[in-house]
């Protein structure tokens, strides 16, 4: 005659089903980056300023990503609960992206800007340009993209400058 199974035997079935069963039925992890369709827009964005020398497209991009860079300028809405004698000790979390939007939206304000001037649009080029050091306000350090926006801006004001002369 077969003997039952005891009740210790039947639990550690149960928990062995379910740990197994567990292990297959959990979620799988998701690429941040390539999940993030956010970031992915601007990446398009960018890219499609970078290609354009329509002087609207440029300009509209240079506005999207500059707004962007500028919204993630700040972390006021991190809030971590927690005692007032650990706040000094922490830090808010840095951003994760693995490129800078704001070296995006600089890019893309120097070609907007160079765009304008060819378009003979000085007005257009000067505040795109001006769009650039805005970004870089509180960088400690000389960046490309600001030295390129000065040196643009320079050459701008001797073109007009040449150009009243002769007239």
């Amino acid at each position: 005659m077969k003997q039952p199974l005891s009740n210790l035997s039947i639990s550690s079935l149960l928990c062995t089903a379910l740990v197994i069963s567990g292990c297959q039925t959990s979620t799988s992890l998701k690429t941040t980056g390539l999940d993030n369709p956010g970031f992915m827009n601007l990446w398009g964005t960018y890219t499609h300023c970078k290609s354009t020398s329509d002087l609207d497209e440029t300009q509209q991009a240079m506005g999207t990503l500059t707004t962007a860079a500028l919204a993630g300028q700040g972390h006021d809405g991190f809030v971590l609960p927690m005692p007032q004698q650990l706040e000094q000790f922490v830090t808010t979390p840095a951003n994760r992206l693995a490129v800078d939007v704001h070296a995006m939206a600089a890019s893309c304000s120097l070609h907007a800007g160079q765009v304008a001037f060819s378009s003979g649009r000085i007005d257009l080029a000067r505040e795109a340009l001006a769009g650039v050091i805005t970004l870089h306000k509180e960088n400690q350090e000389p960046t490309y993209y600001l030295a390129q926006a000065h040196k643009l801006l320079a050459e701008m004001e001797n073109g007009v400058q040449i150009s009243l002369q002769t007239h």
